[in-house]
């Protein structure tokens, strides 16, 4: 039972908060772009965003193919870490809200066999026994 909590409560977060940076992206992408643009990154992955993001939520709450799921959780993780990383190199805040969103990934990751079947090939069991 913990487990399936952790599970839901991490996935929900982390999932609501990517969800709220895509209607951002949509609503001011003029804002958007600047911000992509005080950090280093060009103001072009705005648009790319806003599908990748999508996807990638989409994928994480159906978990069906399960490899694409788990695609999308890689994928959630490197864009943290990225996104961390430009935020210390450029001196702008937003390191915090990265690096919790890393955590609830993690989380999310982590404990999604023991609270949602078939399990992942990848995921370790550490979970299992609070299921």
């Amino acid at each position: 039972m913990i487990a399936k909590v952790v599970y839901w409560v991490s996935t929900i977060l982390f999932v609501a908060l990517y969800g709220f940076s895509v209607y951002n992206y949509v609503s001011d992408p003029v804002v958007s772009a600047a911000g992509y643009a005080a950090v280093g990154y060009p103001a072009y992955l705005v648009s790319m965003m806003i599908f990748v993001k999508l996807a990638g939520i989409l994928a994480v709450l159906v978990r069906r193919p399960i490899w694409l799921a788990q695609l999308a959780y890689a994928g959630f993780f490197y864009h943290l870490l990225l996104a961390a990383s430009a935020h210390i190199a450029s001196g702008i805040p937003g390191v915090e809200i990265a690096i919790v969103l890393l955590v609830l990934v993690i989380l999310s990751w982590l404990s999604q066999n023991a609270a949602r079947g078939p399990g992942a090939a990848y995921v370790p069991h550490w979970f299992d026994r609070f299921a």
